[in-house]
């Protein structure tokens, strides 16, 4: 019946026989190496998701660590500005201060100064004042020198006082 079909049976035998040594051959030499060479895939692409996982594990905690590092970087910063407020506000302070000293000082020189400006100018009119009034007076002097009824009034009238002043 199987020569009807077309099938010769110990053409199959033989066939069978062959792919029976073929698996054998295969399954002594080859199919370890193949096994071995999965398996050692298998690991590889096991320790290649753990090494994933332990990397994204690290990469989260170095984003928490930097998240809490700029927070902290932040909150220096504030801390280094309002510091410097404070100090840029005590230097302001302290420079205000000492520029009104600095004023004051400077308006009590000023202020002697011109005290003693004062001082001079009314020596210095006083001095012209001194020396216009003795030339009016010797003007005048020399004009009622020349004058005899003048001189005899005056020479009379020093006279009468001398008298009296002895009296």
């Amino acid at each position: 019946m199987l020569e009807s079909l077309g099938i010769n049976p110990i053409l199959i035998i033989a066939q069978i026989i062959s792919f029976g040594i073929v698996y054998f051959v295969l399954s002594k030499f080859l199919f370890p190496r193949i096994r071995t060479a999965l398996q050692e895939r298998r690991d590889a692409v096991s320790k290649t998701f753990a090494d994933q996982a332990a990397i994204e594990s690290r990469l989260q905690e170095f984003d928490k660590e930097q998240k809490a590092a700029q927070k902290k970087a932040a909150e220096d910063v504030q801390k280094l500005i309002a510091e410097a407020k404070e100090s840029a506000a005590a230097t302001k302070t302290e420079l205000v201060a000492k520029a009104r000293e600095a004023a004051a000082a400077e308006t009590v020189v000023a202020q002697k100064r011109i005290e003693q400006d004062k001082t001079n100018a009314e020596a210095e009119v006083a001095k012209h004042a001194k020396s216009l009034a003795q030339s009016i007076v010797k003007e005048l002097l020399a004009d009622k020198a020349s004058d005899p009824n003048w001189l005899d009034a005056q020479n009379k009238a020093g006279i009468n006082q001398l008298k009296k002043s002895h009296e």
